[in-house]
């Protein structure tokens, strides 16, 4: 396990000269959405027709390069894209089953992961904020960073899950949060803001991870457990970030959802 603790490291790489596009340069799998790209959003799933702030996003593209874009194929179930000042969101709501979904991605690879997203949660309602398949319980090698009460919960699963929270963080809070897991190498841990908050070398069974599709803003392609709240942007990486690079990633999305940290 990488050891990040809570004081290791001060912003390795400050953000200005850092583009999440290095975290995939070497042909990493995985996934960057950035909702405040106005170029990457369009209102219909197919990708077409550009969208304003207002207006439903039925697609956000991938700019990983990997084509892992997420898409609503239902007019009703898709999020909002907000703005306030330079910073803009995806607006997810339970009343409307918002979810964004990709198509299966073969994580096969590996069985590490790196996930980062800037997040704003609006009540204390089981939420996935983002989910490797349908149902983790249900699925062997995936992943699941979700709001369980006043707690950030990320579960890494190869043949058997693993549990951490980050406890304290109540209805809206706005944050970037940060899951981290290797199965072959037992070892995880979730970070909020910067900070380390909670770790562990428990078994997470075996095997790489899968190929499933990745839910943004709720389980099930908004079936349950959605998001009342806002994403900012998603970075996933199905690679062992190194110390630097999940000092820069934070510090990027932190910049996205204007957060301190």
């Amino acid at each position: 396990m990488i050891g990040i603790g809570a004081t290791l490291f001060k912003r390795a790489v400050m953000g200005s000269q850092f583009s999440p596009s290095s975290l995939f340069a070497n042909g990493e799998e995985g996934a960057w959405y950035d909702p405040s790209d106005l170029s990457t959003l369009f209102q219909s799933s197919d990708g077409t027709t550009a969208v304003a702030v207002g207006d439903p996003v039925g697609y956000i593209a991938d700019k990983s390069g990997n084509g892992n874009h997420a898409i609503q194929a239902t007019s009703a179930k898709r999020p909002i894209l907000r703005n306030s000042g330079s910073l803009y969101w995806l607006e997810f709501a339970s009343l409307q089953s918002s979810c964004l979904k990709t198509g299966d991605i073969d994580f096969t690879a590996t069985d590490s992961m790196t996930t980062c997203v800037g997040v704003q949660k609006d009540d204390d309602d089981t939420a996935s904020i983002i989910e490797l398949s349908a149902n983790v319980g249900a699925n062997t090698g995936v992943f699941r960073l979700a709001s369980v009460s006043t707690s950030f919960r990320y579960i890494s699963k190869g043949t058997s899950n693993v549990s951490i929270d980050a406890t304290g963080f109540g209805a809206t809070t706005k944050n970037v949060v940060t899951g981290y897991s290797d199965i072959s190498n037992p070892s995880s841990f979730i970070r909020v803001d910067g900070v380390q908050k909670a770790t562990s070398t428990s078994s997470q069974g075996s095997g790489n991870f899968g190929t499933h599709p990745l839910n943004v803003g709720a389980r099930a392609n908004g079936s349950s457990a959605v998001l009342d709240g806002n994403i900012y942007g998603v970075i996933i990486r199905n690679v062992v970030s190194s110390a630097k690079e999940i000092a820069s990633t934070e510090t990027y999305m932190a910049s996205k959802a204007g957060v301190t940290i």
